[in-house]
C-alpha cells in the first residue's frame, strides 16, 4: 500500500526519512519470523518428531509452540520496564539478535524426546526475543509517525512483511515435502538474515528521542512501585481500558486456540500433506493480511479502537466459523475459504493490536499501556491453546472422531465478544454524546 503524495507531505521530514529504514528493516527480519511461524513450527513438530514422543507429549508442544507468538508477550512489562527511559533502537536490535540466534539452535535439535524440549524451549525463546521487539517497536511508530497516517505506515509494513513470511513459510512447506531434513539448513540461513537486520536496525532513530527518555525518568521517578504496579494502577484507573482488556481477553483466546487446533486435525482427522498444512494455516492467512491491511488500515486511521473492533471482530466469527463448519460436517475444502478469511480478519487484528492502546494512553505512557495489552495476550496465549488441545483430547477419549467438534469452543469465545465490542461502542459513543 502506498501512501498519497499529499498524506506524505505532512509528514515530519524525519517521518519520511525513517519510514523506508523501518520497512527494510521488518521485511529482512519476516524471513527468520517466517521459521519462527506458530503453524510452520507446529506442522514440524507434529511431523516430525510423533515417532519419538507419545502422541499426547507431541500434541502438547504442538500447542506450546502454536501459543508460542502470543504467550511469550508475558514478557512484555520486563522489557517495557528494562528498557524505560533508554535508548530503544539498541534494545530492539538486540532483541532481534536474539531472536535469530535461538532460531540456528532449533535446527540443531535431535530426533528423540529431549530433542522436542530443545526445539519447543528454544522457540519460546526466540519468540520471548521478539516479544520485546514488538513492545519497544510500537513506542518508535508512536514517536515517528503521526496518528492521522499511523495505521497506514504500520499496515504499509505488515503488507511486505506478511507477504514475505507467508512466501517464507510455504517455502519451507514445500521444500521439506521434498527433503524432510531441509529444516536444519532453512532455519539457520533465515537466521543469519536475522542476524544482518538486526545489525542495520542500530541505525534507526527516534524523533525526539532524547526528550522522550527524559519523560519516561521523570515519570518512572515519580511512580510508586515497579512496572507491574504501574500497570495494575492503570487498569484499575481507566475504566474503558479495563473494558477493553477484559473483551480482548475473551476475544483472543477464541482467536489463539485455532492454530494449535487445526495443526492437529488437518493432520490427524484429515490426512492433509505438510505443505497443504503450512498453507491453511500460515501461509494462506499471511498472504490474507497482505491484501486486507490497506482496508483495515484506513478504517483504523478514521476510528476509536472501539468502534473499530465492534466491525472488525465480525471477521475472526465468520473465519472461525468455517473452520467449525468444515471439521463437523467434513467439508475439507472449506479449510481453504477458512484460512483467507482468517487472513482478512487477522489483517484487521494485527493493526488494532498493535496500535489500539494508543486510543487510551498518553505519550509518556504509551509504552506501558502497550505492556499491559501485550503481557495479557501472552497470559491468554499461554492458557488457550492447551486448554484448546486438551479439550481435543477429551473429546477423542470419549469416542475417536469427536475432537472435530472442538472448535465450536473457540467460536463460542469469538462470537461472544463480538457482540460485546458492539454494545461497548454504543455505550462509550452515547457517553460522548451526553458529554
Amino acid at each position: 500500500m502506498r501512501l498519497t503524495p499529499a498524506t506524505r507531505q505532512t509528514l515530519p521530514f524525519i517521518a519520511r526519512t525513517l519510514m523506508p529504514r523501518e520497512i527494510w528493516a521488518n521485511a529482512t527480519m519476516a524471513v527468520a519470523l517466517g521459521a519462527l511461524e506458530g503453524g510452520v513450527v507446529g506442522v514440524l513438530v507434529k511431523t516430525q518428531f510423533e515417532a519419538v514422543a507419545p502422541t499426547a507429549w507431541v500434541n502438547l508442544a504442538v500447542a506450546l509452540v502454536a501459543g508460542a507468538p502470543a504467550f511469550a508477550n508475558m514478557a512484555s512489562l520486563t522489557w517495557s520496564g528494562l528498557a524505560e527511559g533508554r535508548d530503544r533502537t539498541a534494545w530492539v536490535s538486540a532483541l532481534m539478535t536474539l531472536t535469530a540466534v535461538f532460531l540456528i539452535v532449533m535446527a540443531l535439535a535431535p530426533y528423540s524426546a529431549w530433542g522436542l524440549v530443545m526445539l519447543t524451549v528454544a522457540m519460546i525463546l526466540a519468540r520471548l526475543a521478539w516479544a520485546g521487539v514488538i513492545t519497544l517497536r510500537a513506542a518508535i511508530w508512536r514517536a515517528n509517525f503521526p496518528r492521522h497516517v499511523r495505521a497506514q505506515i504500520t499496515g504499509r509494513i505488515t503488507v511486505i512483511y506478511s507477504m514475505i513470511i507467508a512466501v517464507t513459510a510455504a517455502a519451507i512447506g514445500a521444500i521439506m515435502s521434498w527433503w524432510p531434513e531441509s529444516w536444519r539448513v532453512l532455519f539457520p540461513a533465515a537466521g543469519v538474515l536475522g542476524l544482518f537486520a538486526a545489525r542495520r536496525y542500530q541505525r534507526m532513530r527516534i524523533r525526539r528521542g532524547a526528550r522522550l527518555r527524559r519523560d519516561e525518568q521523570a515519570e518512572r521517578k515519580t511512580r510508586r512501585g515497579g512496572q507491574l504496579r504501574a500497570a495494575l494502577g492503570i487498569l484499575k484507573s481507566d475504566l474503558w481500558f479495563r473494558r477493553y482488556m477484559l473483551t480482548m481477553f475473551a476475544f483472543g483466546s477464541g482467536n489463539l486456540m485455532v492454530i494449535a487446533l487445526l495443526v492437529i486435525i488437518l493432520n490427524d482427522q484429515f490426512g492433509f500433506a505438510k505443505v497443504e498444512q503450512m498453507l491453511i494455516t500460515t501461509s494462506l492467512p499471511l498472504i490474507g493480511v497482505a491484501v486486507f491491511t490497506p482496508v483495515w488500515a484506513r478504517r483504523l486511521d478514521a476510528a476509536h479502537i472501539l468502534d473499530y473492533r465492534a466491525r472488525q471482530a465480525w471477521s475472526f466469527v465468520l473465519a472461525i466459523g468455517l473452520f467449525a463448519i468444515a471439521t463437523v460436517l467434513d467439508q475439507a475444502w472449506l479449510f481453504w475459504a477458512g484460512a483467507v478469511s482468517l487472513g482478512a480478519a487477522f489483517a484487521g487484528g494485527k493493526l488494532g493490536w498493535n496500535l489500539g492502546h494508543n486510543d487510551f494512553a498518553s505519550d509518556q505512557q504509551s509504552t506501558l499501556y502497550m505492556g499491559i495489552h501485550v503481557t495479557l495476550t501472552g497470559i491468554r496465549g499461554l492458557i488457550a491453546p492447551l486448554v484448546g488441545v486438551l479439550v481435543y483430547q477429551w473429546l477423542e477419549s470419549l469416542g475417536p472422531g469427536l475432537g472435530r467438534w472442538v472448535l465450536l469452543f473457540p467460536f463460542s469465545l469469538t462470537l461472544g465478544a463480538a457482540i460485546t465490542f458492539v454494545l461497548l461502542a454504543r455505550l462509550r459513543r452515547r457517553q460522548a454524546e451526553i458529554g
